[in-house]
């Protein structure tokens, strides 16, 4: 809940004039009519103007604030009325003089794959020491903006907020809410291209993190991500860290190894400070990419690099993030149903390769959506990663897959090897027919029911084995 503020504290910054209702309140929580839940004692913004607006029954004491107070039914004793020319700005101008109240740290995090990770590894980090504040798993809709804000309190003293976009203005739209003076950029792959134009103005978009952290910010880049390397940071006077397995990076990881045994990543971490061992738990190089982001984005927070080192040995990744399950038959099922990109495909085929151990690998993947004119190449490009990374059985889920199967073929795999099905029933006789001891099986798509189903199908018959 928001930190209480009293309402005569409110009125001038929203420009308005009270209608009707007392002044002497004090205000819990604020919210759009309409979007976000009420209740008592909120301060609500009433953006819409229809004829007629009911006010919700069962709470007390709300402060409503409108342009055309006359539309208004229900408004009892106990409601102020607050009347302003224009909702919108006066919204704005709140959300804007709450943030100001706190001059804490806050850490924006952004990029087509790994900023839900990295967000979890950096409040991990935080955690152990400090009150902190953040989006909760991947959950980063705009809508839920005001509510994360309103996290914010006097016991705060640390936040870390994903900021994802799915169409344009979307990240300065959320640095409106957090103002981060950190900003990490993970990775810049194709994502969500139906929201843009073309794949330019998606990375534009995300490139905005520049301006979110202001010219006086820190911005964290992956320095082995070939978009990012290309940003054009001339106008963009704050302070530039790269990390990285390049040797250029500011932070640098090297000697990286698959550890079988802990399930999860050693490597050693190199800066101006030394060198470290370090070990995250969770397979893949993308991981020790995330780790260092989070390491870095700790310590510009006050944590000594070695307490953060310390800390990420005992992170717990998020479900479905290429988690291992025993599966049908005795098979080894990597579950990495959360979401779906060409960037995360090819990661998830490195985890699928380096953990087979000698097992027959089985890719299943999904196709992916949200991409617009983009579609066939992107899905000839994960084709590619199949073929290159020599996976020994492709099942292609979808009627949009077929690219993936055919440029698998074209680039040499075994046509006989390459299925591609469009239910649910044919996966799951499929993979009962392949599924053995000797079989390591990635299921890799986004979050959709089938899916869930058929990972809840393999893993529920496991047991019965």
């Amino acid at each position: 809940m928001m930190k209480n503020l009293p309402l005569h504290q409110i009125i001038p910054l929203l420009e308005g004039r009270v209608i009707s209702g007392s002044t002497t309140k004090t205000i819990k929580n604020a919210a759009k009519y309409g979007e976000h839940l009420i209740t008592d004692h909120s301060l609500v913004f009433i953006l819409k103007r229809k004829s007629a607006l009911p006010l919700p029954s069962g709470v007390n004491n709300i402060t409503v604030v409108t342009s055309n107070p006359k539309a208004l039914k229900n408004v009892r004793k106990d409601v102020t009325v607050i009347y302003v020319e224009n909702v919108k700005k006066a919204y704005y101008r709140f959300v804007s003089y709450y943030r100001s109240l706190f001059q804490i740290p806050v850490i924006g995090v952004t990029g087509t794959c790994g900023k839900t990770t990295t967000k979890e590894m950096i409040t991990w980090i935080l955690k152990q020491r400090h009150s902190v504040v953040s989006t909760k798993l991947s959950h980063n809709g705009l809508a839920r903006n005001l509510d994360y804000l309103l996290e914010i309190d006097d016991t705060t003293d640390r936040a870390v907020f994903e900021m994802g976009v799915s169409g344009p203005n979307q990240l300065l739209y959320s640095a409106h809410y957090f103002r981060p003076q950190i900003g990490i950029i993970t990775a810049i792959g194709t994502d969500h291209i139906e929201g843009f134009r073309s794949q330019d103005a998606y990375i534009k978009e995300k490139a905005y993190m520049l301006e979110a952290v202001g010219k006086n910010g820190t911005i964290i880049l992956n320095r082995d991500d070939e978009t990012i390397r290309n940003l054009d940071l001339r106008s963009f006077s704050g302070k530039v860290i790269y990390y990285g397995k390049d040797s250029s990076a500011h932070f640098r990881a090297h000697s990286i190894t698959f550890n079988l045994e802990k399930q999860g990543m050693d490597f050693k971490f190199l800066c101006r400070d030394g060198e470290y061992a370090c070990f995250v738990p969770g397979f893949g190089t993308h991981n020790v990419s995330n780790a260092l982001a989070a390491i870095i984005a700790s310590s510009l927070t006050g944590v000594r690099i070695q307490d953060a080192i310390r800390r990420l040995k005992s992170f717990h990744h998020i479900k479905s993030h290429l988690q291992f399950h025993e599966g049908r038959k005795g098979s080894l099922l990597i579950d990495d149903t959360w979401n779906t990109n060409p960037t995360s495909i090819e990661a998830a085929l490195e985890v699928l390769v380096e953990t087979a151990q000698g097992r027959k690998t089985v890719a299943v993947i999904g196709e992916i959506e949200e991409l617009g004119s983009y579609a066939e190449q992107e899905h000839r490009k994960v084709g590619s990663l199949v073929a290159k990374k020599k996976v020994d059985l492709l099942i292609a889920v979808g009627k949009n897959a077929l690219p993936i199967c055919s440029e698998a073929a074209k680039l040499g795999m075994n046509p006989s090897a390459i299925h591609m099905i469009t239910t649910q029933s044919e996966l799951l006789a499929l993979l009962n027919q392949v599924a053995s001891p000797n079989t390591s099986i990635l299921l890799k798509t986004s979050m959709r029911r089938s899916f869930t189903n058929t990972l809840q199908a393999l893993v529920a018959n496991a047991k019965k084995d």
